[in-house]
């Protein structure tokens, strides 16, 4: 079967939504996220034309306040779909020179503390309660830090200087892809397979009219410069589950 249309100037195209403004309120927002063909989606950094039935975020805010920062280094929007075996997300970031010191293969770095990337929180089912839910971040190199948690930031094992975040040993076995832009943007895919994300709380794969929550972050600078699909408003920190934004699966 050919493969789909390449998108042109993708990242370009998918962070046209961050001139949109969009006020801070209690509410979380949702994305109706698409069920594709299973060879819709190939993760290699080009956005095929595939990407363009998939849910969009929308710009993503301040984390605190919910305001479009038009400034910042990091504005971003991602788009969300899944097919039979996969979580699929697509980030576009306008950092132009991103940065990491990591290479791709090295295991669990601290991408937050020295690198540009983004972030992937998800929590099968729409339960909002930080029980059982998983963290995925992935580099402008590729490189991967994946965890999953048993409730809000725990546990957290080991000493200072040695903290181990969640159970590391989990692995989201993802597909990853990444495309940069100098002097633009870059873009990264990601696809996580439905075993990796599986609980006893949620049905996995989900079926259409399921929901889970989820949030989505771009960051650079040890997150001093950092954005949020769905704000926090203060109520802690980019782990709590309450202000993650609703995935809705449909056909």
């Amino acid at each position: 079967m050919l493969r789909a249309v390449v998108i042109s100037l993708a990242p370009l195209l998918f962070l046209a939504a961050c001139r949109e403004s969009r006020p801070a309120t209690d509410d979380v927002p949702t994305v109706l996220a698409r069920q594709l063909a299973p060879d819709a989606i190939r993760v290699d950094g080009v956005l095929e034309a595939a990407w363009e039935r998939a849910g969009s975020t929308g710009a993503f805010v301040h984390p605190g306040s919910g305001a479009v920062v038009t400034g910042s280094p990091v504005n971003a929007t991602a788009r969300i779909a899944w097919d039979a075996r996969r979580l699929l997300c697509a980030f576009a970031v306008r950092d132009r020179h991103p940065t990491s010191p990591f290479p791709r293969g090295q295991e669990d770095p601290h991408i937050w503390a020295r690198a540009s990337g983004v972030e992937l929180m998800v929590q099968p089912g729409d339960h909002g309660d930080n029980r059982s839910y998983f963290e995925v971040q992935v580099d402008v190199n590729g490189a991967v830090w994946d965890t999953r948690f048993d409730d809000y930031n725990q546990p957290i094992t080991g000493p200072p200087g040695a903290r181990r975040f969640g159970h590391q040993q989990w692995r989201s076995r993802l597909e990853r892809a990444v495309k940069v832009e100098r002097g633009r943007a870059y873009t990264i895919e990601i696809g996580i397979p439905w075993d990796a994300l599986r609980t006893d709380r949620a049905r996995t794969p989900p079926g259409p009219g399921d929901t889970w929550r989820m949030n989505l972050y771009s960051f650079r600078d040890g997150q001093r410069a950092a954005l949020a699909w769905s704000p926090i408003l203060g109520r802690g920190n980019f782990h709590r589950a309450s202000r993650f934004g609703r995935v809705r699966f449909v056909r």
